[in-house]
């Protein structure tokens, strides 16, 4: 699940009964956890270094609409770094919520390598987004509510080499805990906020998981997602030694007895941790949790320096 496109769609009850259950069977050994822990933190560092990860993000546009110009000129309404790119690329036309990328004429823009002169842009929320690319830039169209924009790529940015990597708590099961799915009556759809001033998020939250760690009774508000639950909260080392805006979690759907499993090891930074160009949903007063979460991935200023 790519938690930030927010395709968090409401799970049936059927299968949040058989879909990607957790595996309660046995709690894992110390050193065998410690060694799957850490695969997955080398597993999502290289995520963040990919292609479609964060760490080359080099821009976001927010669409007028009509025509958005874009190039390296100055009177471009979309201007891009000196010597990345041709003066004039083309423009993107946005009418009645559709997108369509018309290149200037001998520009180098390319979809699936073949030459661009125009056409239509698949946004994020209809599906595969298309990708167009000239030189070492790589954009394409995204939807947040009713506004559409254009993310930007650079797949020579500078913070794929000055990664400093993330600092994690120690790996430790009292973090990974047995939690009760608890379901509303019915369904509710929330306002969230984001990072992004004005820009809001609509989740679905089916329910509530309930948990207790070192004898504190917790529970967070699950929203629904592909994969099971996607979760936002925030907790005492909000704003000290982890993100200021809270971290984030996955949580696989409940078996047929209500119980899944919520590891809080694998809490980690949301992607506007890296760069200013992610829009990022904040945490909900009702998922700060009165006790410091000293487990998942920490924060230090470097992060966001070196994916600016």
């Amino acid at each position: 699940m790519n938690p930030y496109t927010m395709n968090a769609v409401l799970l049936s009850a059927g299968l949040l009964l058989i879909g990607c259950t957790a595996d309660r069977s046995e709690a894992p050994e110390a050193s065998d956890y410690e060694r799957s822990l850490a695969q997955w933190h080398a597993e999502r560092e290289a995520r963040l270094k990919g292609a479609n990860g964060w760490l080359n993000l080099a821009g976001l546009y927010w669409l007028d609409p009509g025509i958005n110009s874009i190039g390296s000129s100055p009177d471009n309404d979309i201007v891009l770094a000196e010597g990345s790119a041709a003066a004039r690329l083309g423009a993107f036309i946005l009418e009645e919520g559709a997108v369509t990328f018309q290149a200037e004429p001998g520009a180098e823009v390319f979809s699936s390598g073949e030459p661009v002169t125009q056409m239509p842009l698949i946004h994020d929320e209809a599906g595969e987004p298309t990708l167009l690319t000239h030189g070492s830039l790589g954009w394409y169209a995204i939807q947040r509510m009713e506004r559409m924009g254009v993310r930007l790529r650079d797949y020579d940015h500078p913070a794929l080499e000055s990664f400093p990597g993330i600092e994690s708590y120690p790996a430790d099961l009292t973090w990974r805990v047995e939690a009760r799915f608890d379901p509303y009556p019915e369904p509710r759809e929330l306002q969230v906020m984001t990072v992004v001033e004005g820009l809001g998020w609509d989740p679905i939250a089916p329910g509530i998981l309930e948990f207790e760690v070192h004898g504190e009774p917790l529970s967070l508000e699950a929203y629904g997602s592909d994969d099971g639950f996607f979760v936002i909260f925030a907790d005492r080392t909000t704003g000290d030694t982890t993100y200021p805006a809270g971290r984030y979690l996955e949580v696989d759907a409940p078996g047929p007895d209500g119980f899944t499993i919520v590891d809080l090891n694998k809490a980690y930074n949301p992607p506007c941790t890296f760069n200013e160009f992610a829009t990022c949903p904040l945490p909900t007063r009702r998922n700060f949790l009165e006790v410091a979460v000293e487990a998942g991935e920490k924060y230090t200023e470097g992060l966001h320096a070196a994916g600016i």
